[in-house]
């Protein structure tokens, strides 16, 4: 049984990163909109940018925990702006992604605007501080899988 000082400890840290998390998905969004696109079409982009040119609109849905109708809507929109195109696949159900030059100049600002957001994020923190909250953050998400697959295995109950 826990004491009542690591319980303490337990929440304090939750609140923390989600907190955290919170502040610095704000500042993101915040900063995406002077790119001018929305942010589930900038998140849709980026991703695609990190599948690589053959990226099908399963895999896209797949990746981003979508529907395919919803990848379907916003590549729409991205394609009519002119930031990706759909191209067909050798086979005719798959539909191949390709990021044109807008596009691609769009994900080269994001991630320059990535790098600087995380460097003012972790101003003043030393090399070895961030190496021991990547570990811990890392051993967290493990945790946190591990009691994932356990609820999907069991179905969501604790034994």
């Amino acid at each position: 049984m826990e004491t009542d000082g690591r319980s303490a400890q337990i929440r304090d840290a939750i609140d923390v990163l989600i907190h955290t998390m919170r502040l610095h998905h704000r500042i993101v969004e915040r900063r995406i909109d002077g790119l001018g696109v929305h942010h589930s079409q900038h998140r849709m982009l980026m991703k695609v940018a990190r599948l690589g040119k053959s990226a099908s609109q399963k895999e896209i849905a797949e990746a981003l925990d979508v529907s395919p109708a919803c990848v379907a809507r916003t590549l729409k929109h991205l394609s009519a702006e002119g930031l990706v195109e759909k191209i067909g696949g050798a086979d005719a159900r798959r539909n191949e992604i390709s990021i044109l030059p807008k596009g691609q100049a769009l994900v080269d600002d994001s991630l320059a605007l990535f790098r600087r957001i995380g460097a003012e994020m972790f101003e003043g923190v030393s090399g070895d501080e961030l190496a021991a909250v990547t570990g811990v953050l890392r051993r967290i998400q493990g945790n946190l899988a591990a009691m994932e697959q356990a609820d999907e295995t069991h179905g969501g109950e604790k034994e």
